[in-house]
């Protein structure tokens, strides 16, 4: 029997204000300003304004101004964040932000996954790290592109999939520093085998995996 969606809007008050916390507590962790917020979660710009005015009063959410637009960001301290995050997995609307969007143009792409400032992960060497054959021409682009939306520089990191299984083999710390801290998987096309969690567990080996 297929369970029907749970309406959470009724608990929160508001559909906007569901959407709104969904984003920010399981989207891409980054700044957004308000008409960005409208177009993403696909509500109106009044809605939207009043309940970011309200999440910022609660102290959920943090504000600051660049470049004429003001930018929200979650706060992560806040005392709710945890609950409100498992409650959006379970039951909030899947949100997308389309961040990275057409990220798979870049080239042949086997894994991407956000971190860093994307994620609140202070100690990742690496923002955006990638696995696959990239045109760093293209990525350089892109990154900018990226840059120009969250108001940040980023890092990112782009490797092939023989150095990713080489690094793995070997328990590389750069690659420990990445999955041990929080990241957001954007494409996944490794094998099981391969995939990153098993690249913090797994012993060092005496031969490259193919």
């Amino acid at each position: 029997m297929t369970q029907k969606p749970f309406p959470i809007e009724k608990v929160f008050g508001s559909r906007t204000r569901v959407k709104v916390i969904a984003l920010f507590t399981t989207g891409i962790s980054r700044p957004y300003f308000v008409r960005e917020i409208a177009r993403t979660i696909d509500e109106r710009l009044n809605a939207v304004r009043r309940e970011l005015q309200i999440l910022e009063k609660i102290g959920m959410l943090n504000t600051y101004d660049e470049k004429r637009k003001k930018y929200y960001t979650l706060d992560t301290e806040f005392s709710l964040v945890d609950e409100l995050t498992s409650i959006m997995q379970k039951a909030g609307p899947p949100v997308d932000d389309g961040l990275f969007k057409n990220i798979e143009h870049l080239g042949e792409i086997s894994y991407a996954c956000a971190t860093g400032i994307f994620t609140g992960a202070t100690d990742s060497p690496t923002d955006l790290f990638i696995i696959g054959d990239v045109n760093e021409r293209k990525l350089e682009t892109f990154a900018k592109q990226v840059e120009s939306k969250i108001g940040h520089e980023i890092t990112y990191t782009p490797i092939t999939e023989n150095e990713y299984k080489y690094r793995r083999n070997f328990n590389d710390i750069f690659l420990r520093q990445i999955f041990s801290a929080p990241y957001k998987i954007i494409i996944n096309k490794l094998k099981p085998s391969l995939q990153p969690e098993q690249a913090v567990k797994q012993p060092t080996a005496s031969i490259i995996q193919t």
